[in-house]
């Protein structure tokens, strides 16, 4: 399945919708893109189910995520300990106006917990706050002092 994008494109997608459903444990896209990803979703977690230090690095490298990797390994996977496959449901939601286009869900069959930022404030988005340095010219001496120089 191409989706219309070439292979670093569909690999970028690929894992910014599983580090999203890792995370959030569902989420909305459209049918195509879903049936993309689900495999990949079953793929990651019976990996995970090895849980060596091999399998944590293989699983950080395909989600380029460190702690999408170790929520996998610690939080997923052991809710899916006793299943062997199946560990994913897709549900078509809605025909979307503009493109006809069918929205669907995939989640995760088990109840995943919530990250542990989404507990700390579950009302209010995170937002990082960033101090800009300025470049503030240098202020004129005004003490009574003058510099004179020694000549």
């Amino acid at each position: 399945m191409k989706l219309n994008r070439s292979f670093n494109q569909r690999k970028a997608l690929a894992r910014t919708q599983l580090n999203a459903l890792i995370n959030n444990g569902q989420i909305t896209t459209t049918e195509a893109k879903a049936k993309f990803i689900k495999p990949m979703v079953d793929r990651l977690i019976t990996k995970a189910k090895v849980g060596s230090v091999h399998a944590r690095r293989q699983l950080a490298a395909t989600l380029a995520s460190v702690p999408s990797a170790n929520r996998l390994i610690d939080v997923i996977m052991p809710l899916f300990a006793q299943r062997k496959s199946g560990f994913t449901s897709l549900t078509k939601i809605k025909i979307r106006k503009g493109d006809a286009t069918t929205i669907s869900t995939l989640r995760f069959l088990a109840e995943i917990p919530l990250a542990k930022r989404d507990l700390a404030s579950p009302d209010k988005p995170i937002v990082k706050t960033k101090t800009i340095k300025t470049n503030k010219p240098n202020k004129p001496n005004l003490s009574n002092k003058t510099n004179k120089s020694k000549k």
